[in-house]
C-alpha cells in the first residue's frame, strides 16, 4: 500500500485589537473634539456610523501619534498636519507599488 504525506496547514487569525472612542482618547492624551476634527479632515475613518460605537485601530493610533508629532515638532496646525500626514501615506503607498512593479521586472528579466 502506498504512503500518503499528511499536510497540515495553520492559519493564524490576526487579532487587531480596537479602541473605543474614550480609550483612544485617553492613550492620545487628546480631546474627543481632536479626533472629530481628524475625522472631518478625511485623516481618520472609524470603523462605525455611530459616534458611541467608533472603534479605532493600531492604524488610527499611528496617524493621530504623526499630527501630534508634526503639530508640536514643526508647529503645523491641524489642517495641515492632516493634510501632511495624508501626503506620507500616498508617498508609502506608492513606494510600495514602485518595489512591487521593480520586483516583476526583475522577475520578467530573468525567463
Amino acid at each position: 500500500m502506498p504512503k500518503k504525506d499528511l499536510i497540515v496547514t495553520t492559519i493564524e487569525a490576526e487579532f487587531e485589537p480596537e479602541l473605543s472612542l474614550e480609550e483612544l482618547c485617553e492613550t492620545c492624551h487628546i480631546t474627543p473634539d481632536f479626533i472629530c476634527e481628524l475625522i472631518e479632515y478625511g485623516t481618520l475613518e472609524p470603523q462605525s456610523v455611530a459616534l458611541k460605537t467608533w472603534r479605532f485601530n493600531a492604524r488610527h493610533l499611528q496617524r493621530i501619534q504623526r499630527v501630534l508629532r508634526l503639530q508640536h515638532d514643526l508647529e503645523i496646525n491641524l489642517a495641515g498636519a492632516a493634510l501632511a500626514v495624508d501626503l506620507m501615506d500616498q508617498i508609502d503607498r506608492l513606494k510600495e507599488k514602485i518595489e512591487l512593479l521593480e520586483k516583476s521586472l526583475k522577475i520578467g528579466e530573468r525567463s
